[in-house]
C-alpha cells in the first residue's frame, strides 16, 4: 500500500525526549498503516537509537530506522527526503511531538495541495511553574480548507511575517522538495533556513487547516536558536545565509507572479543580514565580519543596493556601527 505521509525524525543525543516524540505518533492502527515513520540515527552516542529501535519492532511496516555516521541535522533531512515513501513528507525533530495526527491524515486523504499548513504550539524550555510562556503560532488571514494558487497567493502580505513557513507548520508534498536534493546544508546548524524559499518557489498550491499539529520545544540547552549558540556558530550562520541567497537567485520566477514580487522585496533584506548582524561583536571582530560580508556581496551581486550597503560605504565603520545599534 502506498504511504500517505512520511515523517522524518533525526536522532542524536535525545534520550530524554525521544520516547515522548515517538509515542505521539501512535494512533489508530488503520491510520498508522498510512504512515512511513523514518527514524534516522545520526551516530548518536547515547541510548536514543536503542529506544527508537523498539518502536520499529513494535510497529513493523510503519516505523523504520536507518543508522548512519554523524553528518548533522541537514544530512538526516536530505537522506529522509530521498528515502521517503509517502505522498507527503513532514519533518519532526526528536525533542518535539505531534498531536491531531489523525486529523492531518484524514485531510491528506482528499488533499492534493503542494504545501499544507497547520498551527504550532510553542513551548519555552524549563519555564518556572508560575510562568506561562507557551503560545500558538497560528495561520492567519487564510480561509481554512480553501485551495490557493501559490503563484497568485499574496506571499508578501501573508504568512511569512508570522513565521509560519518554518517547518513546524508545514507538511510538504514530497516531490516538491525532492526536486532540489541535496536541499539541506550538512554538518552545520541552520540547515532548515532553506525550507522557506524552497516551499514558496516549489509549491503550485497551498491549503491551511484550523488545528494545531506540531509542539515545538524552544530554547533547550544546546539548540542552535539560543543566543549564545548563535554567536558561537556565526560562521555557520553566514554560510547558511549565503546559501539561501544563492538558492533564491538561482530560480528564475515569472515577473508577473506574486512569488517574484515577494522575493524582490525580501532579497535586499537577505543581503542586509551581514551589514546589521555583526555589530554586537567586539569592534575588531565586527569590522572583520562586515568587511568580509561586503566583499562577498560585491563579488556575488555588484548591482545590489540597499539602505545598509549605502550607509556602510558612506560612513566610517565606527560611526556605521553606532548607527546600526541605534536603529536596531
Amino acid at each position: 500500500m502506498k504511504k500517505l505521509l512520511s515523517i522524518v525524525i533525526p536522532v542524536y543525543n535525545v534520550e530524554a525526549y525521544i520516547k515522548k516524540c515517538l509515542d505521539s505518533l501512535i494512533i489508530a492502527p488503520e491510520l498508522m498503516d498510512k504512515m512511513d515513520v523514518l527514524i534516522v540515527n545520526d551516530g548518536t552516542p547515547d541510548r536514543s537509537a536503542e529506544i527508537s529501535r523498539e518502536y520499529v519492532k513494535r510497529f513493523p511496516g510503519v516505523f523504520r530506522q536507518i543508522d548512519k555516521e554523524n553528518g548533522g541535522h541537514g544530512s538526516v533531512w536530505n537522506l529522509g527526503l530521498k528515502e521517503a515513501e509517502g505522498k507527503y513528507t513532514r519533518f519532526l525533530d526528536s525533542d518535539d511531538w505531534l498531536e491531531n495526527l489523525d486529523m492531518l491524515l484524514e485531510k491528506l486523504e482528499t488533499c492534493d495541495a503542494d504545501l499544507v499548513l497547520t498551527h504550532t504550539i510553542c513551548h519555552v524550555y524549563k519555564v518556572k511553574q508560575d510562568e506561562h510562556l507557551d503560545w500558538r503560532l497560528e495561520i492567519k488571514d487564510m480561509d481554512f480548507g480553501r485551495m490557493y494558487d501559490a503563484n497568485a497567493f499574496d506571499w508578501l502580505n501573508n504568512l511569512d511575517h508570522s513565521g509560519v513557513l518554518l517547518h513546524h507548520c508545514c507538511t510538504y508534498k514530497t516531490e516538491v522538495l525532492r526536486q532540489y536534493l541535496p536541499l539541506f546544508l550538512e554538518k552545520q546548524p541552520y540547515d532548515d533556513n532553506i525550507l522557506k524559499p524552497a516551499a514558496i518557489i516549489g509549491s503550485g498550491s497551498l491549503v491551511a487547516y484550523d488545528f494545531a499539529l506540531y509542539h515545538y520545544l524552544m530554547y533547550r540547552e544546546g539548540q542552535s536558536i539560543s543566543a549564545n549558540v548563535q554567536n558561537k556558530n556565526i560562521e555557520a550562520k553566514i554560510k547558511s545565509q549565503k546559501y539561501l541567497i544563492e538558492f533564491v537567485e538561482r530560480h528564475q520566477l515569472p515577473e508577473d507572479s506574486s512569488k517574484y514580487l515577494y522575493f524582490r522585496h525580501r532579497l535586499p533584506n537577505l543581503y542586509n543580514y551581514g551589514y546589521k548582524s555583526f555589530v554586537g561583536f567586539p569592534y575588531k571582530e565586527a569590522k572583520a565580519y562586515t568587511v568580509n560580508w561586503d566583499k562577498w556581496v560585491r563579488s556575488h551581486n555588484p548591482s545590489i543596493k540597499t539602505e545598509w550597503t549605502r550607509l556602510y560605504h558612506l560612513l566610517p565603520f565606527w560611526m556605521y556601527r553606532i548607527l546600526v545599534k541605534i536603529k536596531s
